[in-house]
């Protein structure tokens, strides 16, 4: 059994989270939980795999090998239930290099590209950064999730050349369902709109089952463009290794070429082996590490309920994260920011950024002590 409790220090750990937090917050003494890593060691195997590396001692330029791709399509199969084609993936340094690339490599200046809001800043910092049109599709809160307004969904798709899909959803944790996808990719395909399906998160489903939109048929599948990575679910984001696979080999071979025009088409010298050993013996580990997560995001909605009951939070249905609603204090996010810093010396993801003014996004991928003293934290700052 791993313990996920276990006391740690990242303070050496070059880590953006803590190093960078006086930063980003304009304080020392902040306790972060916004960045989307988590404060647990990555599994044991991992480590062995990295030693191992390091024992050659020459790091040298490197050269794919099968067994990075094969890894990872044996784990998509046994634990999502489909079949990854071999000749259509490529690595990339990360989801968002990916999704750079993929931008410019089937939309032009000027498109629309829609996304669904409140949502990753990424998304719109690249369509933006690229000269397109940001089109957002609004998620409609209900008492106990978030659901996709399809009749506006349609209307925004008539008017876009791509859409991305985040699912699981980052803020929301929100797993999209069978028919939610089955409407989008019905809706993406009558409008002829190609679909980028961020699916990073994937393998953090706390409830339900996570579905790829490209397995739903052929016509999705022949627009569609997913990405994936072993750097949430093994917190492993230092090491530089996502997969994109694409509807054609000649698509795939397009963005492998692009890759080479910036340099990053080659895999580090410990990202492959890292990635395998995660792949092959990971299935056990990350069972308990969900959880530990259900078992953290319980405590929190409950501690706030009970102790800051201003804030509103939906359980999540996937990822470490919590979308929480402080529109009840009335104030705007850099006010919220002020008190969470100055008040409570607790770093958090603010709203604004998102598109979801009033909200903030806190990790609670970490050990229970953090978890409480992030909590009490929290408590403090929002005292009125």
């Amino acid at each position: 059994m791993t313990d996920f409790n276990k006391k740690i220090d990242r303070s050496k750990n070059d880590s953006r989270k803590w190093n960078g937090a006086e930063k980003n917050f304009g304080k020392k003494d902040v306790f972060p939980m916004w960045v989307a890593d988590m404060d647990i060691e990555c599994p044991e195997f991992v480590v062995e795999a990295l030693k191992n590396k390091a024992e050659q001692k020459i790091f040298g330029y490197t050269m794919e090998k099968d067994e990075y791709f094969e890894s990872l399509i044996n784990w998509v199969e046994k634990r999502h239930g489909y079949k990854i084609e071999r000749d259509k993936m490529a690595h990339s340094p990360t989801v968002i290099t990916s999704l750079n690339l993929v931008i410019n490599m089937i939309t032009n200046i000027g498109d629309n590209i829609l996304i669904q809001t409140p949502t990753y800043p990424q998304f719109v910092k690249q369509i933006k950064g690229n000269n397109r049109n940001v089109l957002e599709n609004k998620l409609k809160e209900t008492e106990n999730s978030y659901e996709i307004d399809f009749i506006d969904l349609e209307e925004k798709l008539k008017e876009s050349k791509a859409m991305i899909l985040c699912n699981p959803h980052n803020p929301t944790g929100r797993v999209w369902k069978r028919d939610e996808l089955e409407k989008i990719a019905k809706l993406c395909v009558k409008y002829k709109v190609k679909l980028i399906s961020d699916e990073i998160h994937s393998d953090l489903i706390l409830d339900g089952k996570h579905l790829s939109i490209a397995t739903l048929n052929e016509e999705i599948k022949k627009i569609t463009y997913t990405f994936l990575s072993s750097t949430k679910t093994f917190n492993l984001a230092g090491l530089q290794s996502s997969f994109a696979i694409f509807p054609t080999k000649v698509e795939r071979e397009e963005f492998v070429e692009r890759l080479s025009l910036v340099g990053v088409h080659e895999p580090n010298s410990f990202c492959m082996d890292m990635v395998i050993a995660a792949y092959t013996n990971g299935s056990d580990w990350l069972e308990e590490l969900l959880n530990h997560i259900r078992g953290n995001i319980k405590f929190a909605i409950d501690y706030i309920e009970t102790n800051i009951p201003k804030i509103k939070v939906k359980k999540p249905e996937a990822t470490y994260l919590l979308w929480l609603d402080m529109r009840e204090y009335e104030l705007e996010d850099e006010k919220l920011n002020e008190m969470l810093v100055e008040k409570g010396g607790l770093g958090l993801n603010m709203g604004i950024p998102f598109m979801g003014a009033g909200f903030a996004r806190m990790n609670v991928a970490c050990p229970r002590y953090m978890l409480e003293e992030g909590l009490k934290r929290l408590e403090v700052a929002m005292a009125t």
